[in-house]
C-alpha cells in the first residue's frame, strides 16, 4: 500500500515537473516576445509607409478629383513629418486626409500653359527626382506634422493641368509623398568651458554635457528619461526626475539668456574610443521630437 502511494506521489511529481518544462519556456518566450513588441510597438508603420524618408511616388490613371490608392498607416511615439509634392506637371494640387479628415490641401499655383511653356510639341515641366521637384517653386508641395499615434492618411487629387492651352485634362494624377520621424538638431557643449574638450577614457569621473537653449529650442521640453551620451548610449547619473536636482542642471552656461540643461554621464559607459572625435548627445522632448547634437572631443591619456 505505502509502496503504491510513494509510486503515486512519484507519478505525480514527474507529471509536474513535465508540464513546468513545457511552460516554463512558453512563458519565457511570451515574455521576450512581449519585451520585444513593447520595442516594436514605439515606432511601427505599413509596409506602404515607412518612416525612414523614403519617398513614394504614384502616377495613377483618374480624372480629377480621385482617390489615389491607399491609405498609408504609420503608429508612432514620435512626431511625423509629412512632405507631398507635385512631380510630373505643373500643377497637379492635393488635399491630404488623416482618418477622412481633411488636415491641409497644398497651394493653387498656375499650370504650365500659364507659365508660357505652351506650344506644338511641349510638354509640360516634369522632374523624375521627388527633391528637385520640391525645390521648384512649380510645383505644388505642403509638408505638415502629425503628433504621436496612429495615422491613416489618404490623398486625393483636386486639380489635374490640361493637355493643351484650353485642351483637356491629363488622364493620370501624379504624387509623391514621404514621412519621417521628426528631428531637430540644436546645439550641445560637452564639458562647457572646456576647449578643447578632452576626456580621459580611464577616468572614473562624469563627463558633463549641455543641450543648449535657444529661441527655437526651449530644453525644458526635452524628456529627461530619454537622454543618452555618445556611442554608449550611457544615461545621466542624476536623478533629473527630482524637481530639485533638476532645477540644479538648468543653467545658462554659454552666457547667452537661454536655459541650458547640463546632465553628467558616467565616463566609462559613454563608450567612447582611442581616435574618436566627436560625440552625440540625443534625446526626445515630451511632444515626441526628436533632438540631437554633436560636439568636439579630444581623447587623452593611454
Amino acid at each position: 500500500m505505502k509502496g503504491e502511494k510513494k509510486m503515486k506521489k512519484l507519478m505525480y511529481l514527474i507529471i509536474v515537473i513535465l508540464v513546468l518544462g513545457l511552460l516554463l519556456p512558453a512563458a519565457a518566450v511570451a515574455d521576450e516576445t512581449q519585451s520585444k513588441l513593447k520595442l516594436e510597438d514605439k515606432v511601427s508603420a505599413t509596409a506602404l509607409m515607412p518612416l525612414d524618408g523614403t519617398w513614394i511616388i504614384l502616377d495613377e490613371i483618374m480624372t480629377t478629383p480621385a482617390l489615389f490608392s491607399g491609405p498609408w498607416a504609420w503608429n508612432s511615439v514620435f512626431t511625423v513629418k509629412f512632405t507631398i509634392t507635385d512631380l510630373y506637371v505643373v500643377t497637379d494640387r492635393f488635399k491630404v486626409y488623416d482618418w477622412s479628415i481633411l488636415v491641409i490641401e497644398t497651394p493653387n499655383l498656375p499650370d504650365w500653359d500659364v507659365l508660357g511653356f505652351a506650344g506644338p510639341m511641349v510638354s509640360p515641366p516634369w522632374e523624375s527626382d521627388p527633391a528637385t521637384a520640391l525645390a521648384d517653386g512649380r510645383f505644388s508641395s505642403a509638408v505638415i506634422c502629425f503628433a504621436s499615434g496612429s495615422h491613416s492618411i489618404d490623398i486625393e487629387d483636386i486639380h489635374i493641368p490640361p493637355v493643351s492651352v484650353g485642351g483637356p485634362q491629363f488622364s493620370d494624377g501624379t504624387v509623391a509623398f514621404k514621412a519621417e520621424l521628426y528631428s531637430l538638431e540644436v546645439d550641445i557643449d560637452i564639458k562647457p568651458g572646456s576647449d578643447p574638450n578632452s576626456i580621459n577614457l580611464k577616468s572614473k569621473g562624469v563627463v558633463p554635457v549641455a543641450f543648449l537653449g535657444s529661441a527655437i529650442f526651449d530644453v525644458t521640453t526635452v524628456d529627461v528619461n530619454t537622454l543618452m551620451f555618445g556611442p554608449g548610449s550611457a544615461t545621466p547619473v542624476h536623478d533629473l526626475n527630482d524637481p530639485i536636482v533638476y532645477a540644479d542642471h538648468l543653467q545658462d552656461v554659454n552666457v547667452d539668456g537661454y536655459l541650458d540643461l547640463v546632465c553628467h554621464f558616467k565616463t566609462s559607459e559613454v563608450g567612447l574610443v582611442k581616435g574618436d572625435t566627436d560625440a552625440t548627445l540625443t534625446g526626445e522632448t515630451t511632444d515626441g521630437v526628436i533632438v540631437y547634437g554633436t560636439d568636439s572631443v579630444n581623447i587623452v591619456g593611454k
